[in-house]
């Protein structure tokens, strides 16, 4: 028996959340997993003759390896270009989220997705079909055309590869709210004082603009020489967590994700100049060259 038009639109839209949700923590770009989920959404409207008994395993298995076959050809990109990367910031106070995970890969932080990097595409995949969607190794197996035994492999390998470098998380939202509420109210009366005692001793900024991580106070320095007239700057919920975004003219040039260890901002990410954030456009932001080049000095003023 055929599935109506009907049927099968409302079977998809029931599943785009969790396919989303999938492809951003495989790819780190909100653009890139939408294009995995409209390319999916081809898919199953050219499969209406497939009698499936279980239609949300099949949206699944063909979103993975999308992303799979994408991610391979992005870490093939990112390897032969010096410019650093950064995973794009999602800024839609909806970010897909499995609604029961609670395992730390559930966390869209930024900690978390520069971890996943470290992983093989099918690592990666198997790791977060695993721990994060609850799939069964049975289930994983028919999505990346694997063994259970050899999934059940990937999995392990995966969990020993991210075991050293797991991320700290902050279970007060007040106190992180509360924090890069005050750190943007200090950046926009430009107090250096104030944003320094809301950084952890160790601070460190990692920008898409410089290499490496680099002393945050320096980072501090390099916004206090911005001039910020005409420039709006906003505290937002960033991938799960708190941030801040500058606009000129009411388009987004710099966005800042922090990460938190207690009351203290540990690590900011700046991100600026990629096609993520020109692709933010999406979410009605967008950003203009004049705008960019003042706001990347700030992340490229690092010592």
């Amino acid at each position: 028996m055929t599935r109506s038009p009907i049927s099968a639109t409302a079977t998809f839209e029931a599943a785009r959340r969790r396919l989303l949700s999938i492809a951003y923590r495989m790819l780190g770009s909100v653009a890139e997993a939408e294009d995995v989920v409209q390319e999916t959404w081809i898919r199953w409207h050219e499969a209406q003759d497939l009698s499936l008994t279980t239609p949300v395993a099949w949206l699944t298995t063909v979103a993975s390896r999308l992303a799979i076959d994408r991610l391979r050809h992005l870490q093939h990109q990112r390897a032969t270009t010096a410019v650093p990367w950064l995973p794009e910031p999602w800024m839609d106070e909806h970010a897909p989220s499995p609604e029961d995970a609670v395992s730390m890969l559930s966390d869209l932080s930024y900690g978390v997705l520069l971890m996943l990097e470290r992983l093989s595409p099918d690592e990666r995949a198997a790791l977060l079909l695993h721990e994060v969607f609850d799939c069964q190794y049975e289930e994983i197996a028919r999505t990346l055309d694997k063994t259970p035994v050899h999934c059940r492999q990937l999995v392990r390998r995966a969990k020993e590869r991210v075991q050293s470098d797991r991320v700290r998380r902050i279970a007060d939202e007040q106190v992180c709210r509360e924090t890069a509420q005050e750190f943007v109210a200090a950046i926009c009366r430009q107090d250096k004082q104030a944003m320094l005692q809301l950084l952890a001793p160790d601070a460190v900024v990692m920008g898409n603009g410089a290499a490496g991580a680099q002393a945050a106070s320096s980072f501090v320095s390099g916004i206090m020489s911005m001039e910020l007239s005409g420039t709006y700057i906003a505290c937002v919920g960033i991938n799960g967590g708190w941030g801040a975004t500058f606009l000129q003219y009411g388009k987004i040039a710099l966005a800042l994700s922090f990460d938190m260890e207690g009351p203290a901002i540990r690590t900011i990410y700046a991100i600026a100049g990629v096609a993520g954030i020109s692709d933010l456009g999406r979410h009605g932001h967008g950003c203009s060259p004049a705008a960019l080049q003042l706001l990347q000095e700030a992340v490229t003023a690092m010592d």
